[in-house]
């Protein structure tokens, strides 16, 4: 019996971020993907150019939606409240739980590939987000450049430690990311 072209697709996909997220991209290998998927390696070239090409697929969806998250629009910038962490709070939930083995892909296993710097250039997404929205720029008077760039650090960092640790309980997930986002950036103007 014929297996549809899409299902076989899939299973290529599935095994791929199974041996992307356990072996890291460097270590994988098309022979344990297909090995994975069930079917030879040939196949897989029917399909994909290679393991860049199914990396670019597993991943292009997930870092688009990174992207779009970085700049999501809060209503009033000047004092950040809790309804807009609220807010950011639940679109950062609602992005990892849809896209959740493909952003620990990202953020753990992509040593080796053109993904490595995606960490440190999501990091300085938020650096400029933070400078550009909580006037920690540094035109204004007693500013240090250092300061956005320490919390956009401890804001990537911080969120990607819950991701790892929240236990797949996804209202504590909500819960621990609403918390650290008022811990790290509720009320910062007022403090600065």
């Amino acid at each position: 019996m014929q297996v549809p072209k899409e299902e076989i697709k899939k299973r290529i996909i599935e095994a791929a971020e199974e041996e992307f997220l356990v072996s890291g991209y460097r270590h994988s290998s098309m022979r344990s993907i297909a090995q994975q998927a069930g079917i030879t390696v040939g196949n897989i070239y029917s399909y994909f150019s290679g393991k860049d090409d199914l990396l670019d697929n597993i991943l292009q969806s997930t870092i688009e939606q990174l992207r779009k998250l970085v700049f999501i629009d809060i209503c009033d910038k000047s004092s950040l409240s809790m309804q807009s962490i609220t807010y950011v709070t639940e679109a950062i939930t609602k992005v990892f739980l849809d896209n959740r083995t493909q952003f620990l892909i990202l953020m753990k296993s992509v040593a080796g590939s053109k993904y490595e710097n995606t960490k440190a250039e999501l990091i300085e997404l938020v650096k400029q987000r933070l400078e550009n929205d909580l006037f920690l720029s540094s035109s204004k008077p007693g500013s240090d450049m250092l300061l956005a760039d320490s919390l956009a650090l401890a804001l990537i960092e911080g969120i990607i430690n819950i991701f790892n640790k929240y236990g797949g309980d996804e209202v504590r997930l909500a819960n621990l990311l609403n918390k650290f986002l008022l811990l790290i950036i509720g009320d910062i103007q007022k403090r600065l």
